[in-house]
């Protein structure tokens, strides 16, 4: 028996690209409009996700419409943690970044169920990656902004787990 979820548009079994894609898109629709800054997120993940161009608007036209689609290709444990660390890795760049948004990245974190383990890991390659990019003397105040989003995502991923039933299930009623 599957448990009741937040939202209608959340993956029951197999993740794909499209439903994904419809779980985060029904997530920055939730207030009735999309931010710039949420559009930039969206438009990332359809890019993550190499959907095809007809594919935002049709998800979109299927969200407003009430309805859930199917199919979608399939996408595995690299491929979603793939998606996650460029994901968080937009939303920490993003200089106006609010709550909802990183909402969004917890959400991910809690679809594509990536333990504390392989979050760590992400975390790691984030921080590696942006050591590289950035001068010695300003790394400290880039990773303390970092840490700062880091948490942020952990505490609305705790969240998420805790106002779901008992097992977290992702799922609707069958």
């Amino acid at each position: 028996m599957r448990r009741e979820c937040a939202s209608r548009f959340v993956p029951n079994d197999a993740i794909t690209d499209i439903s994904t894609f419809q779980g985060v898109v029904s997530i920055v629709l939730k207030d009735g409009q999309i931010t710039r800054e949420e559009k930039r997120l969206v438009i990332k993940l359809a890019s993550l996700l190499n959907l095809d161009t007809d594919a935002p608007k049709r998800v979109y036209d299927a969200i407003v419409a009430g309805e859930k689609l199917e199919g979608g290709e399939e996408i595995g444990k690299t491929k979603c943690l793939e998606v996650y660390a460029g994901m968080f890795q937009t939303a920490y760049l993003n200089a106006s970044i609010s709550e909802d948004e990183y909402l969004v990245v917890a959400y991910l974190r809690h679809l594509f169920d990536i333990t504390d383990e392989e979050n760590e890991l992400v975390m790691n390659d984030i921080r590696a990656e942006l050591e590289e990019h950035v001068k010695k003397n300003a790394f400290q105040v880039v990773e303390k902004g970092f840490e700062q989003a880091k948490d942020v995502v952990d505490g609305l991923f705790d969240r998420i787990r805790s106002i779901l039933p008992e097992g977290g299930s992702k799922g609707d009623e069958g």
